[in-house]
C-alpha cells in the first residue's frame, strides 16, 4: 500500500514540472496519451509511439510533447518528447546528429537534463 502512494506522488510530482506546450504553467498534459505533430517525422513519431507503448507494457504512467516549467533561464521553451511519470526519465528523439550536440549543449542545468535519453532515428550514412 505504501509502495503505492509513494508511486503515485511520484507520478504526481514528475507530472507537475510539465505544460501543455505555449500556456502556462498551470495547464496539465493528459496522462498515457499519445500526441503528434505533423511536424515531425514518421520515424520520429514512430520511435515515440514504440516508447510509449513498452512504458504501458511495463505499467508505467507517461506524458509526451511535454513542455518544461519555466523555474530558470535554461528551461524557458524545452520540449520533451516522452516522459516517464514513474521514474523521471526522458525521451528525445531527432533525425540528425548535430541537433542534438546543439539541444545537449543550450539545455545544460535543465532540471530533468540527467534524466534524458538523447535517441538519434537518422539514416547511418549521417
Amino acid at each position: 500500500m505504501t509502495n503505492q502512494i509513494e508511486l503515485s506522488m511520484q507520478r504526481k510530482k514528475t507530472w507537475r514540472m510539465y505544460h501543455i506546450p505555449g500556456t502556462g504553467n498551470l495547464n496539465t498534459l493528459k496522462i498515457n496519451a499519445i500526441f503528434i505533430s505533423a511536424a515531425n517525422s514518421l520515424e520520429h513519431e514512430m520511435e515515440k509511439f514504440k516508447v510509449c507503448y513498452s512504458l504501458k507494457k511495463e505499467g508505467k504512467d507517461f506524458i509526451t510533447e511535454a513542455e518544461l516549467n519555466k523555474n530558470s533561464r535554461v528551461d524557458t521553451g524545452i520540449r520533451r518528447d516522452v516522459v516517464c511519470l514513474d521514474d523521471g526519465s526522458v525521451w528525445e528523439f531527432e533525425t540528425e546528429k548535430k541537433k542534438i550536440d546543439e539541444k545537449k549543449e543550450t539545455q545544460k542545468g535543465a532540471k530533468d537534463y540527467d534524466k534524458v535519453n538523447w535517441i538519434w532515428i537518422g539514416k547511418k550514412s549521417d
